[in-house]
């Protein structure tokens, strides 16, 4: 799968490239109060608290006190445990789109910037990459995989993950897919997932010089491609 990165101008996306990585970070550092919807707070039905009580390991006895409480703080404490958890991870993304506008906009410094493509093996994205889904409406909680986390069984993570990877629909153009990690580091990626860069339509001439040169070892017969302004529809492309 062609994945693409895009980058502002910047020293921190310059030592990104030599480092060979993508940056994962905490969603609180994003931009975008959008990017997790999972921060926001879910109304629980007595069908939602039935399902997590009943699922609870009632041999931990934090989890057994938990029970003797009402419905009202057993949906707090479901809401906290979320948030707790989506503090612990970072993440970064990537698109299916190198021609978008806006993301040019937002996140290539206003067209300065440059993009990155990647190509990434079927095994390595069903590993390591998780799609955004875009919705209208929230998707209802299934708190008995929550419980069943805090039971200790792992295998849940990837839920709770895909529960904050949750954009409001608006957003839907980005085809966002996102590498999750345990704390604020690099994915780091091998130079043959590296396969071309787009310099942006405002990139200068220096951002261009800096980038040739950390893509030296790429050799010959890697791509640039330079974005341009087509009309009769208005889009962008490269050439």
């Amino acid at each position: 799968m062609k994945l693409y990165k895009y980058y502002p101008d910047t020293n921190y996306s310059y030592k990104s490239l030599s480092m060979k990585g993508l940056w994962c970070h905490y969603p609180k550092k994003m931009n975008d109060p959008f990017d997790c919807l999972g921060y926001i707070d879910r109304k629980f039905n007595k069908k939602q608290i039935a399902d997590f009580k009943e699922h609870l390991d009632v041999k931990n006895k934090t989890l057994q006190n938990l029970l003797k409480c009402d419905d009202n703080k057993i949906a707090d404490f479901i809401n906290q445990q979320r948030k707790i958890t989506i503090e612990k991870f970072a993440f970064c993304s990537l698109s299916k789109s190198v021609d978008d506008i806006l993301m040019w906009s937002h996140y290539a410094s206003g067209h300065s910037g440059f993009a990155l493509e990647f190509e990434f093996g079927e095994e390595e994205i069903n590993s390591n990459f998780q799609e955004v889904k875009y919705v209208k409406v929230l998707p209802e909680f299934r708190t008995e995989k929550l419980a069943k986390f805090l039971n200790g069984e792992d295998e849940y993570l990837e839920y709770l993950l895909s529960d904050i990877s949750i954009k409001a629909h608006l957003w839907k153009k980005e085809k966002e897919l996102r590498i999750w990690r345990k704390k604020p580091t690099y994915y780091h990626y091998k130079l043959k997932n590296l396969k071309a860069v787009y310099f942006g339509i405002n990139c200068s001439l220096e951002t261009k010089a800096i980038l040739l040169h950390l893509l030296n070892e790429k050799g010959e017969n890697f791509q640039y491609y330079t974005m341009e302004i087509k009309d009769n529809p208005i889009r962008l492309t490269y050439k």
